[in-house]
């Protein structure tokens, strides 16, 4: 039995090592391609230009390739079966995910900036470089494939590791802690962040340990999909940041992400999104933590 489970810990290693080559290697090919034929420069930064923002999503295409052959030579598992008990993606889940996120991050990014409090540290101002038309042309590729992106993460984390160590019979911390702990280290970004990179790496600790409560919760990943893609569109496509993957932002705020405004709005957010986590489990569910019931991949 020893011996059987070391097998499986280095499979699912191997499987995720795997991944992270396909990533890496994509993301330099990539950017070799932008560099050699001036395609798009990324001298300014990451994302700073629609086609800039489409390349850089660009690089979690692979990400997909490198699942599906860690499934299927590693695992010998239809790359599906980490979509849920049914081998499919739920549709409805998905769209009802993407636009619950959709409308609240708006709709609370909105109302902030009527709060005097909120806004004498954080506005937004629109983006005086990006043109309307310019924005409405890229809207609905730009959107495409921060799903392709943000599905991508999830299938790594709330599919691949997650699925595969739950469907024996691991416990909480193996599951969904150790795999999210490693979803939120892997957003260290000291450069941008200084000490708030701490601060965000628990906020998407946190959000890596709901996704998972979701996706036991439904079985099925496709709310986790909708949920992440939801949330992503509204930081990329309308709120952004001055100088961080804004490209396609309409409204920019130029808050430094290193202040202390930043460190305390990580803090809100992330009690913000256990809020509303919990009073959705207990609504549907009348439960924090879901019960494990579907072991479908081995």
């Amino acid at each position: 039995m020893q011996a059987s489970r070391e097998i499986q810990k280095r499979k699912i290693a191997l499987g995720f090592f795997i991944i992270s080559v396909f990533y890496i290697l994509g993301s330099f090919v990539i950017g070799m391609i932008c560099s050699i034929t001036t395609i798009c420069s990324f001298s300014d930064g990451l994302g700073r230009s629609p086609l800039n923002l489409l390349f850089v999503l660009l690089t979690f295409v692979p990400i997909w390739i490198g699942v599906w052959i860690a499934m299927r030579f590693i695992h010998r598992i239809p790359m599906v079966k980490l979509f849920g008990s049914s081998s499919k993606l739920n549709l409805q889940l998905l769209l009802k995910g993407f636009f619950a996120m959709l409308f609240l991050g708006i709709g609370v990014e909105t109302v902030l900036q009527y709060v005097p409090l909120v806004r004498n540290y954080i506005y937004y101002e629109q983006n005086t470089v990006l043109l309307l038309s310019d924005w409405i042309k890229w809207l609905l590729p730009i959107v495409l494939l921060i799903f392709v992106q943000a599905a991508a993460e999830e299938l790594v984390f709330r599919g691949y590791l997650l699925q595969i160590i739950w469907s024996r019979s691991a416990s909480y911390l193996y599951a969904v802690i150790l795999p999210s702990l490693l979803f939120g280290l892997l957003h260290f970004d000291a450069q941008s962040y200084g000490v708030n990179a701490w601060y965000y790496c628990l906020n998407t600790f946190v959000v890596g340990c709901l996704l998972c409560f979701v996706t036991l919760h439904t079985g099925n990943i496709a709310l986790a999909f909708g949920l992440h893609w939801g949330g992503n569109t509204v930081s990329l496509v309308f709120f952004g940041i001055h100088g961080n993957l804004d490209g396609m932002a309409f409204w920019l705020t130029y808050l430094d992400p290193k202040s202390a405004t930043m460190g305390v709005a990580l803090f809100v957010s992330t009690a913000f999104i256990i809020l509303i986590y919990t009073l959705w489990a207990r609504f549907y569910f009348g439960s924090l933590l879901p019960a494990f019931e579907f072991k479908e991949p081995k």
